[in-house]
């Protein structure tokens, strides 16, 4: 009988320790200086929580310094944490110098927070001296924002002496879905080259337009040089002038936004020219100096209120066009000469009507007829002999 009872103890103690409480799991966690308590490793059992997985993140928060409880382990994954993401994430802020709680980790994750981008940016933001913490990143992901580009881009406007560009200034611009990353960068680019007079606002609206802010920033501090399309004037005397310029532009970031494009300004290059042209007197004028017309495009400021602000003008091409008074005069004369004609047979229609008529009224006989006609004929053969003559001698 004893024997049994015996036996039965024997057996419940084995079935203790190889199923509720294994041996070998509380024996590494003894020699790793955690008391894991054999009613909490039956409870895991008795509950459906793996040994294994609990002993094993316990063991690596105790070595990495890390004040975790067995029951907080077990409790989370109870409630569907991925205790192992968030336990190597407290162990990664804690080696970069962050104090973390791991309740606190794990509440973001059960709130859906990817909490590995979460340290990652509290990790980048810790060690640029940037003021911020776990919940408010949390906060930033669940309102969609990018955490990672806003850490960098704050990253790069501390590094560049511009503080004043704050994590909720970045957030907002990329709420408004603008790019934080291409924003910061031209803001430093436009202020390095001492465009001191733009602000952060400016250049973030910029990027909210259809406008790649990095190439207006980069056009508003290396001019470009653009062409006109042929532009022609006609002078005083006549002569029609082709023309084409070289404008040497640079973007106005203060007027941008809503200001005219290149276009207008071709347009009040070419409507001025145009003009200033017709003033002149003698075309000889604009061909021995064309550069004076250069020089009054660059005077007007014909880029004011536009996007852009001329710097100099130079003539690339100038030619003369048409003569077109001379035309005008061909153009007259061919005009005149139609009308004489016209007038030439009104006349002879008349004369015809009128022989008519005084046949008819016995006023005028065959006889009279034959001697106006040979009388015509006469005129008619001396006039081309004329001609001919006059041919033969040119």
């Amino acid at each position: 009988m004893i024997t049994a009872l015996i036996l039965i103890i024997i057996f419940i103690i084995v079935l203790f320790f190889w199923y509720f409480a294994p041996f070998s799991l509380w024996y590494k966690a003894k020699l790793s200086g955690i008391e894991a308590g054999l009613g909490n490793m039956a409870k895991m059992r008795l509950q459906s929580i793996p040994h294994e997985l609990i002993i094993s993140n316990l063991i690596k928060a105790n070595n990495a310094g890390l004040p975790v409880k067995s029951s907080e382990l077990m409790q989370n994954y109870l409630a569907g944490v991925n205790i192992e993401n968030v336990v190597d994430s407290a162990i990664r802020a804690k080696n970069a110098g962050i104090s973390l709680n791991f309740n606190n980790i794990a509440k973001h994750y059960l709130a859906k927070v990817d909490t590995d981008r979460i340290i990652h940016a509290l990790i980048t933001a810790h060690n640029a001296g940037i003021n911020t913490d776990i919940n408010e990143l949390a906060s930033f992901y669940l309102s969609n924002v990018d955490i990672i580009k806003i850490v960098d881009a704050a990253v790069s406007a501390k590094n560049a002496g511009y503080e004043h560009i704050t994590l909720q200034i970045l957030k907002e611009h990329n709420l408004s879905n603008g790019n934080v990353i291409k924003a910061v960068n031209a803001y430093i680019a436009a202020k390095e080259a001492h465009y001191n007079e733009i602000t952060f606002k400016e250049i973030a609206a910029i990027d909210l337009t259809e406008l790649d802010v990095t190439d207006a920033v980069n056009r508003s501090i290396n001019p470009v040089v653009i062409e006109t399309d042929l532009i022609k004037g006609i002078c005083a005397d006549g002569i029609e002038i082709q023309l084409k310029l070289k404008l040497t532009v640079r973007a106005d970031l203060k007027n941008i936004i809503g200001g005219a494009n290149e276009q207008t300004v071709f347009a009040r290059v070419n409507e001025y020219l145009t003009t200033e042209i017709g003033r002149t007197e003698n075309h000889q004028e604009v061909l021995r100096n064309p550069y004076e017309l250069a020089q009054k495009v660059q005077l007007k400021e014909l880029g004011r209120a536009t996007a852009f602000e001329i710097l100099s003008v130079d003539v690339s091409n100038i030619n003369v066009g048409k003569d077109i008074q001379a035309k005008l005069l061909k153009e007259r004369a061919k005009a005149n000469a139609e009308k004489a004609k016209t007038e030439y047979i009104k006349a002879e229609e008349k004369v015809q009507k009128a022989m008519a008529s005084a046949f008819l009224d016995g006023n005028l006989s065959v006889n009279d007829y034959q001697k106006i006609q040979n009388t015509e004929a006469d005129t008619k053969m001396r006039k081309d002999i004329s001609n001919s003559i006059k041919k033969d001698k040119k």
